[in-house]
């Protein structure tokens, strides 16, 4: 669509181009690899609305959120949805700003295949807190995102088993805690790990790497429309930007890519 609006010979083509080559590359870099830190605080934001949780019960949950809230929605796009946009924007500026003026801060680095594995790490981390304020619905999407770090870490076959059990357990928890989004994310999920495993391509590999983000996007939007929304203006953004600056389709959530 862009290619028929905006054709790579046109001056609108070069004048859009001019207003994101102002970009700091370093910024877009960061900025992309956020995709599964948003996917995490937008769940953590469907447990609130959705289960009984530590967060439920404070002050802060009666005075904002409310005790009225319709647990049992579907497609929900309340008023209290804007809390959780505005924490993913504070989040995103604070990391951001820090990442700036922590270069040298492993998870920080400004170098892409670095940062990404690193960051993804972090997340990891900063999901099993998660753990303790949200309770143990969060556990199987602290699981996924360290799968989604191992097949960033290494393409073994080691790091591809550790992922398909990692998964299975995730599986297992979300059925058992009977948590529609993580099970049917993970059904999905397995047959990619299960050809990565069976096919010794990168091809494979790098589909196992940016569908599992994708397919927690997905599911997690039929729940929360709000970050469906959030996502669809992320895919544009980039897409438009790697057509201008680059006049190439972008990879849409392959982090590593060039």
């Amino acid at each position: 669509m862009l290619k028929r609006f905006f054709p790579s010979e046109s001056s609108r083509y070069k004048h859009i181009q001019n207003l994101f080559q102002r970009i700091d590359v370093d910024i877009i870099d960061r900025l992309e690899i956020f995709f599964p830190m948003w996917i995490m605080l937008a769940f953590q934001h469907y447990l609130i609305k959705s289960y009984d949780t530590i967060f439920n019960n404070s002050i802060f949950y009666d005075i904002v959120i409310g005790s009225d809230l319709d647990r049992y929605y579907i497609f929900s796009m309340i008023s209290q949805d804007w809390i959780s946009v505005i924490n993913i924007l504070f989040q995103s500026i604070l990391f951001l700003w820090l990442m700036n003026k922590f270069e040298s801060f492993g998870p920080f680095r400004s170098v892409k295949i670095d940062f990404q594995t690193n960051f993804l790490l972090f997340l990891s981390l900063y999901s099993f807190i998660g753990i303790l304020i949200f309770g143990k619905m969060m556990i199987g999407l602290c699981l996924l995102l360290l799968v989604l770090y191992s097949l960033y870490r290494s393409d073994s076959m080691r790091s591809k088993f550790l992922s398909l059990l990692l998964t299975l357990i995730a599986l297992i928890l979300s059925i058992y805690q009977d948590e529609p989004i993580l099970s049917t994310s993970s059904m999905v999920y397995l047959p990619f790990l299960i050809t990565t495993l069976l096919f010794k391509s990168k091809e494979y590999l790098y589909y196992a790497q940016k569908y599992l983000p994708f397919i927690l996007f997905i599911f997690l939007s039929t729940k929360e429309l709000w970050f469906g929304v959030l996502g669809l203006g992320y895919f544009i953004f980039f897409y438009s930007y790697y057509y201008f600056t680059t006049n190439k389709k972008y990879n849409w959530l392959k982090f590593d890519s060039d």
